[in-house]
């Protein structure tokens, strides 16, 4: 038995994830601001990580979705099998 890894399908996985993920955690943030009225995401996120506050974490899981988006767009439009032979 012969296990082959497809790179495209694992990209496009990693990709789906960024984007799924990061903005599941943006609507975490929003929400969690919006429902403590504090309007500031300042408070930590990890106790050993003291520079991680949610307004930081947020911004970074919206990057992250925001790139994996356009990795998803660019592995889809130069899939060999959606494009016309």
């Amino acid at each position: 038995m012969q296990l082959t890894l497809n790179i495209r399908k694992l990209l496009v996985s990693i990709a789906e994830a960024l984007m799924i993920y990061g903005l599941i955690i943006v609507g975490y943030g929003i929400l969690a601001i919006h429902v403590t009225k504090t309007w500031s995401g300042d408070w930590p996120v990890d106790s050993l990580l003291p520079w991680l506050t949610l307004d930081v974490f947020m911004m970074v899981s919206f990057a992250l979705s925001f790139f994996g988006y356009i990795a998803w767009k660019y592995l889809r439009s130069t899939d060999s099998t959606n494009q016309q032979k």
